[in-house]
């Protein structure tokens, strides 16, 4: 009986464990004007690149969307929005600075 309680704990045990370190796949769309086209996604690409954890973008030039496939325990929303924001890209809540900007071809700003 008590060999029976100790593989029960154990086995609990062993699940927590294996769950806390699981994976958090996210998809996030993220709204760009300057979305428009195969340019603005190397640029954007090229400013995504350094953050740990994007697996995958998709751009969506007809609705100037940009689908971020990421997980989300190595990398936040805000620093995607970030790197975009400081690679001259605006999003809706969040302007991108005449400097910023400034650092796009003409006729992405």
């Amino acid at each position: 009986m008590k060999k029976q309680i100790i593989f029960l704990v154990s086995l609990a045990a062993l699940l927590l464990v294996s769950a806390c370190h699981r994976n958090d796949i996210r998809t996030e769309t993220f709204q760009i004007e300057q979305l428009r086209n195969q340019e603005s996604v190397q640029l954007i690409a090229k400013a995504l690149q350094p953050l740990e954890g994007i697996q995958k973008i998709t751009p969506d030039f007809e609705n100037h969307e940009l689908i971020v496939v990421f997980n989300g325990r190595v990398l936040y929303v805000k620093n995607i929005e970030y790197a975009l924001v400081e690679a001259g890209f605006s999003l809706p809540h969040w302007p991108a600075t005449t400097a910023a900007k400034a650092k796009l071809p003409q006729e992405l700003r």
